[in-house]
């Protein structure tokens, strides 16, 4: 107990939290039903054919969405902790809608958020994701990489550079080409003195930005998806649809840019990035304090081969990650395939090497790369509670109904993009933003005037901004997993690079609403 009262920001932390419980316990609104009531009344309506609640159970919280996201910002920079953040948020929110059933709802809500077909495969993903990166990391294959491209890459600016590459490379998927990008050159980083926080930001900036600029990236197949079922794209053509948007993706060309001119120099170090290479200068680790521990693992990155007597081949490198992209594209660009095709091969490969028995293989690879993978998981586990219940309480829609009384169809895009730029850095829906805004964001353009090109293209720039900004969201987490570098120094070591961005997105899309 004194150890926590010892922790003043911390004490900071709860008192706000309780006060925030004791307000929303008086003052905020709440569903009119039962919990099961009212999950019944939900299970009756086909919103997809856009029927709604019966009118007597229309809640409006209004305002009071954004109390959420707030509140779990301020939690986030007084305790840099993420675990708690999401648990006593989520907490919140079902504790605003349902009130003495907090609990009861809290479970049942969570039971079904993993219950969900598309998050349990999201889930099962993180943790394979795990596995792959034992097999490249410890199967000798990142290590005769990094020896490798150490041969070729005479200076760090060489090595920052290859990270850039490799990420646009394998950019079919973000969360692929950061985890490979990140167990393949942190070891080369490292040991040229680049501070891990400089690595997360030059993975970060080429892997997220890079998948949504192309057409088999996985974001723009999934706003294509979203793009055909809105109505605004004929079937099968929503990435051509897409890819009209692309012209006026100013947030990821910028940061792409940003990030290679950081690599190479151009762009100086400064705020805390400056003080984080002085700090390896001056003898300091790579690593800032307490790297890795946030997502429950406190091994470090240059982990020892499975078989250190055999000599690393760079076949262990390329083998499991070319075994990946073709069994995702052969399956239509699914990413779940792809892993499961690469641990086949490189099970394989590896007991037929000799670099591990297939028990080392189950225990080691396998189920070692999934614990270190345990508390990215969790945290995507209880973040969808969150998301989950504001949109249940109208959080887009109360967004973009902020933005509806501006009629001038030249202003509707930076609007759009600059209001929802703040509530991602607050706290990032990333895709499911795109689901709770994009049916309301398109007719709005249509219903103004407004270019629906440059419209869209400013609600995707706003969920990339959101990936890319946000100390949370799930970019962050997981280019601070690939890396073993602690998430909160990594997210707010960059954040001066990702404003530049976000200002100059802004006014492109500020300039680009009078032209187009």
């Amino acid at each position: 107990m004194s150890s926590f009262f010892s922790d003043r920001k911390r004490v900071a932390a709860y008192a706000i939290m309780l006060v925030a419980f004791i307000i929303v316990g008086f003052f905020a609104p709440h569903e009119q039903a039962s919990y099961y009531d009212y999950a019944e009344a939900v299970e009756a309506v086909d919103f997809d054919a856009g029927e709604e609640l019966p009118e007597e159970l229309q809640v409006d919280y209004g305002a009071w969405t954004l109390m959420i996201p707030a509140l779990m910002f301020i939690f986030v920079l007084l305790t840099k902790s993420f675990l708690e953040a999401f648990i006593w948020s989520s907490f919140l929110t079902v504790f605003m809608r349902f009130r003495s059933e907090v609990i009861l709802a809290f479970t049942e809500e969570q039971i079904g958020a993993l219950l969900n077909y598309d998050n349990a495969r999201m889930i099962l993903l993180y943790f394979l994701i795990g596995s792959v990166l034992a097999a490249v990391s410890r199967g000798g294959g990142a290590t005769a990489f990094a020896n490798w491209a150490k041969k070729k890459a005479k200076s760090s600016k060489l090595a920052l550079l290859i990270i850039w590459l490799l990420d646009c490379g394998l950019s079919v998927d973000d969360e692929l080409s950061a985890f490979t990008a990140g167990a393949a050159i942190t070891p080369l980083a490292d040991s040229y003195g680049i501070p891990r926080e400089k690595t997360v930001f030059v993975i970060r900036s080429s892997a997220v930005a890079s998948a949504t600029l192309w057409p088999l990236g996985a974001w723009v197949v999934f706003v294509a998806v979203l793009l055909e079922t809105s109505g605004f794209a004929a079937s099968g053509e929503g990435v051509i649809e897409y890819m009209k948007c692309v012209p006026f993706m100013f947030f990821p060309i910028i940061i792409l840019l940003i990030g290679l001119l950081s690599a190479l120099g151009i762009i100086p170090d400064f705020g805390k990035m400056k003080k984080a290479v002085q700090r390896v200068k001056d003898g300091g680790p790579v690593a800032p304090a307490a790297s890795g521990k946030e997502m429950g693992d406190e091994t470090e990155i240059e982990a020892e081969d499975l078989n250190p007597d055999m000599k690393p081949r760079m076949i262990n490198f390329f083998l499991p990650v070319i075994a990946l992209l073709v069994g995702a594209l052969m399956a239509g660009l699914d990413i779940m395939v792809g892993i499961i095709a690469s641990l086949v091969v490189t099970f394989l490969l590896f007991v037929l090497q000799g670099v591990c028995t297939p028990k080392q293989f189950i225990n080691e690879i396998l189920l070692g790369g999934m614990k270190d993978m345990t508390m990215l998981t969790v945290l995507f586990g209880v973040s969808l509670v969150l998301v989950n219940q504001l949109d249940a309480m109208g959080f887009a829609p109360y967004i973009v109904g902020l933005t509806a009384h501006v009629l001038s169809p030249k202003l509707l895009p930076f609007i759009i993009f600059v209001v929802f730029a703040i509530t991602e850095f607050l706290v990032s829906f990333n895709w499911s933003l795109y689901m709770m805004a994009l049916p309301i964001v398109i007719p709005l353009a249509a219903a103004t005037g407004a270019n629906p090109y440059l419209t869209i293209a400013a609600l995707i720039c706003a969920g990339i901004w959101g990936s890319q900004g946000c100390l949370y969201s799930d970019g962050a987490l997981v280019a601070a997993a690939a890396t073993k570098t602690d998430v909160y120094e990594a997210s707010t070591t960059a954040i001066q690079y990702t404003v530049i961005a976000v200002v100059l997105s802004a006014v492109c899309f500020l300039v680009a609403g009078f032209i187009f």
